[in-house]
C-alpha cells in the first residue's frame, strides 16, 4: 500500500457518522484516535529492528532506563515493503501487544497508531524514546502556530489549546488547557500570562459543518480525534500537508547548514561557517540574569546526558553523551545562545533547546547562520 492508502485505512478507525461525531466527547483522550509521530532518522532501518534492540542491550553508552524497558518487553517487526513495517511491542505481564506502522520518509520516519494514550505512552512512545537512532521532531510555540495556520489546514479554525507558563526565578509552573477555546483566547493567554502553546486543537469544515477534529503538539505528534464519514480523503490531505510543513519548520529550526570548521592558514587559522540558535526573552531582567548560566547548569545540564566545562566567560563547552556531539552554550545578557561545533547535528541541538524550553517556556527561538565567519 502507498503512504496515502495506509493513512486512508487507519483514518477509518476514527471515522464516525455525523450523529456519533456530535456525541463523541471532544478530545477526551479515552477514545480511539489516530496518532502520527514524526521522527528524525539518523540510522534506523526498516527490517533491522532486532539489531537496533540488541544494540540497546549490549552498548555501554545506552542508558539504564532503556535497557530496563527492553528487558521487560518483547518486540517484533512484520515487513510490509522496503520502507514499511508493523512494529509490535508486547508487555508479557499484561498479555498485551500494541501495534504501530513505521514508514521511512527519506530522512524522516512516520509512526502511526490507533492505540489509546494510556498504553501507547508506555510502549510505543518509550520505544521511540529509547532507540538512539530516532528522535521526535520539536517546534517552538511560534512555529506550532504556523503549522496550524489556515494556509496549511484549509477551512479550519483553532478550537482549543494547551499552553504552559514557567515564570523565571520561580519554583513553579502553570498549565492552561482550553477546550472550545478560540484563537483570541490563545492570544490572550500569550499576552497576559506569556503562556506559550504546546498543543493546538483545530476543527476543520467539509462544508457546511465541522467534519474533522485534530490537534498538533510541539513534540512531534499529530492527532485526528474524529472524522465524519465522507471526509476521509480530506483528512488524509490534512495529515499530509501538516506533516510536511512540520518537517520543514523543524529543519529550518535545527539543521546545521553551515557548521563552523577550523582551517589552517599561514598566519594561524580561520573559522569557516557560522550557525547559532538564539533563545531570547526581552522581558527578562539582565541584572538578575547574571546567575542564568548557573541556572542552566543546575536545571538543564544536570543529568548524566551532559558533561561540560567553562570555555570562556559566560560560555560552556558541552558534550552530549547520548548523541556523541559537542556544542557551546553561551549567555549574553538575558539570552541563551547555542553554537553547534563540527560534530553537532539536529539531534543534540533539538534536545538541548527542548530542555531549555521545558525549564523556561517564556523564550522565543531563532536560528542565525552564515556560510563564512570572519577569520
Amino acid at each position: 500500500m502507498s503512504k496515502r492508502e495506509i493513512l486512508r485505512e487507519l483514518i477509518e478507525h476514527v471515522a464516525t457518522s455525523e450523529e456519533d461525531h456530535e456525541d463523541k466527547e471532544h478530545r477526551s483522550g479515552s477514545s480511539t484516535d489516530l496518532n502520527l509521530y514524526l521522527l528524525d532518522n539518523k540510522g534506523f532501518e526498516i527490517g533491522l529492528l532486532d539489531d537496533h534492540i540488541n544494540h540497546i542491550t549490549q552498548s555501554e553508552r545506552v542508558r539504564g532506563h532503556a535497557k530496563k524497558f527492553v528487558k521487560k518487553h518483547t518486540f517484533s517487526e512484520e515487513l510490509l515493503g522496503d520502507d514499511t513495517a508493523i512494529v509490535s511491542v508486547t508487555v508479557p505481564k499484561k498479555s498485551r501487544t500494541d501495534d504501530s506502522v513505521w514508514i521511512t520518509q527519506g530522512e524522516y520516519i512516520w509512526v502511526l497508531t490507533t492505540v489509546r494514550q494510556k498504553w501507547r505512552k508506555k510502549t510505543i512512545e518509550n520505544l521511540i524514546k529509547y532507540l538512539p537512532q530516532v528522535e521526535r521532531l520539536y517546534l517552538s510555540s511560534g512555529h506550532l502556530d504556523d503549522v496550524t495556520d489556515e494556509d496549511v489546514i484549509q477551512d479550519s479554525y483553532i478550537s482549543g489549546f494547551t499552553a504552559k507558563y514557567h515564570a523565571p526565578y520561580a519554583e513553579r509552573q502553570a498549565t492552561l488547557r482550553f477546550h472550545g477555546g478560540r484563537e483570541e483566547d490563545l492570544e490572550k493567554a500569550e499576552r497576559y500570562f506569556d503562556a506559550k502553546p504546546t498543543r493546538i486543537e483545530f476543527d476543520q469544515t467539509n462544508s457546511p459543518t465541522a467534519a474533522i477534529q485534530g490537534s498538533s503538539s510541539n513534540d512531534g505528534r499529530l492527532s485526528l480525534q474524529s472524522v465524519v464519514q465522507g471526509s476521509q480523503d480530506k483528512a488524509v490531505d490534512t495529515l499530509l500537508s501538516v506533516s510536511e510543513e512540520y518537517q520543514e519548520l523543524d529543519k529550518a529550526s535545527f539543521e546545521v547548514e553551515h557548521a563552523s570548521t577550523h582551517r589552517s592558514t599561514e598566519s594561524g587559522f580561520s573559522v569557516d561557517g557560522f550557525t547559532a540558535i538564539e533563545l531570547t526573552d526581552p522581558d527578562r531582567d539582565a541584572e538578575v540574569d547574571k546567575s542564568l548560566l548557573e541556572e542552566l547548569k543546575e536545571n538543564v545540564l544536570n543529568s548524566n546526558q551532559y558533561r561540560f566545562g567553562e570555555r570562556e566567560r559566560d560560555t560552556l563547552r558541552v558534550y552530549d553523551t547520548h548523541h556523541d556531539e559537542i556544542f557551546d552554550l553561551a549567555v549574553e545578557g538575558p539570552d541563551v545562545i547555542v553554537y553547534p561545533r563540527e560534530t553537532a547535528t539536529t539531534m543534540s541541538l533539538r534536545d538541548i533547546v527542548q530542555k531549555i524550553f521545558e525549564y523556561d517556556s517564556t523564550y522565543s527561538q531563532e536560528k542565525v547562520e552564515n556560510p563564512v565567519a570572519s577569520p
